[in-house]
């Protein structure tokens, strides 16, 4: 299927399988929001508001009336967008007529999302010491003795898989969620989670190399951005008295070992970047006229380019700079020539179908940009002792 760009009149749908509560706000307002950010965090709401509590769906709306009813721009639902689906909070899908379908999937518990995970380490990151250890009390300390009481509490994945294939408005999207919607996934692949199993000894793992394992495995790798070997050594070091593997102790472990390799408390978590664009580049695409544009670009040009240029400002959807770093690449491209606005509309529409969305996504685009690999922990010799032991080792292209 050809990705569909989102644009003010395109329609969308939403679904969920569950109504929030009050736990859930709160786990959403004092966990996840430190972490996706108040835009983020009012779109979830937003989303979840504009549902019909009994058939917990809402059809055929369009993204405009979104936009207004919640102060968003494209831009601006677009990167809260993709801070929902990177969160585990929502699933985006669109049809071949170019219709959207959102899929709200509930917030981690609090306890869950303290126990089971990764993004609370990203969470200590980013607040303060006294902030965190009030935040993290409030959820995990408890008024009522539950010595003589049995926990019954269903885990996210059980809750998460019941819920979603039993309601009847969210079946047909089975084809699309498969039978093992992950909650917290990691797509990277720079671990190679084969590699690892053949460092460690198997005979530790009372249940063998079990899914469950391995997600917690390659999760935890990617968050403390250790390499097979480090994993290793921190697995041989998590046995608890048994002479068992323990992944309880291996989280403990792991903290450890990272703040003796990186000096720092515990991870940061960042919005990804694949490259960064010149201040000066950005500046001068977000402020230039189309004179001056047209001067620089395609010098003798006749005056019904300016008309057309002007025509592409109010007719496409994208901040000016976008815009203007568009016209200097297809000018370029058709040796200073300039085509009408439906060209240039089709050429928008494929920049946002690949998250074109700003003057430095633009810039990024047009001269192919290249992520520069951090130095990182990339040894592929195999480490036999302690790892942790050793050191670590132009515009004008427009």
């Amino acid at each position: 299927m050809t990705s569909k760009a989102i644009n003010s009149n395109s329609k969308f749908n939403i679904y969920a399988s569950f109504n929030l509560s009050a736990d859930d706000v709160n786990t959403l307002s004092l966990l996840y929001a430190p972490l996706i950010g108040s835009d983020a965090f009012l779109l979830y709401m937003g989303l979840t508001s504009l549902l019909d509590k009994s058939t917990l769906a809402c059809k055929g709306l369009k993204h405009k009336d979104l936009f207004d009813a919640f102060s968003f721009t494209l831009q601006s639902f677009n990167k809260a967008r993709f801070k929902l689906e990177g969160a585990g909070l929502l699933n985006s899908y669109v049809s071949n007529d170019g219709e959207f379908t959102y899929l709200l999937n509930p917030p981690y518990t609090a306890k869950n999302f303290i126990i089971d995970s990764p993004l609370i380490f990203y969470l200590k990151s980013k607040l303060s010491e006294d902030s965190f250890k009030r935040i993290y009390d409030r959820f995990v300390l408890d008024s009522v003795d539950k010595t003589e009481l049995e926990n019954i509490t269903k885990s996210f994945d059980e809750v998460f898989q019941s819920d979603v294939y039993t309601d009847d408005t969210i079946k047909k999207f089975g084809y699309i969620l498969g039978k093992n919607a992950s909650k917290f996934k990691i797509s990277d692949k720079s671990f190679d989670f084969d590699k690892f199993v053949k460092l460690i000894d198997k005979a530790y793992l009372p249940a063998g190399v079990t899914n469950e394992f391995k997600e917690s495995i390659i999760q935890l790798a990617y968050v403390y951005q250790f390499n097979e070997d480090e994993m290793s050594y921190i697995f041989s070091e998590s046995l608890d008295r048994k002479n068992e593997f323990s992944l309880n102790l291996l989280k403990k472990k792991i903290g450890v070992y990272f703040q003796a390799k990186r000096n720092l408390d515990s991870p940061k978590i960042v919005e990804k970047n694949e490259g960064e664009a010149n201040v000066d580049q950005i500046e001068y695409l977000d402020k230039i006229n189309p004179v001056d544009l047209l001067e620089v670009m395609s010098p003798n040009y006749p005056t019904s380019y300016l008309s057309t240029i002007n025509e592409i400002y109010s007719k496409i959807n994208l901040p000016r700079g976008v815009i203007n770093c568009m016209i200097c690449k297809v000018l370029r491209d058709k040796g200073g020539e300039l085509p009408g606005v439906k060209y240039f509309e089709k050429v928008a529409e494929s920049w946002m179908a690949d998250n074109v969305l700003t003057t430095k996504d633009a810039i990024k685009y047009v001269t192919t940009l290249k992520e520069e690999k951090g130095s990182g922990y990339s040894s592929k010799s195999k480490v036999k002792n302690n790892p942790f032991d050793k050191e670590d080792g132009g515009f004008e292209s427009l």
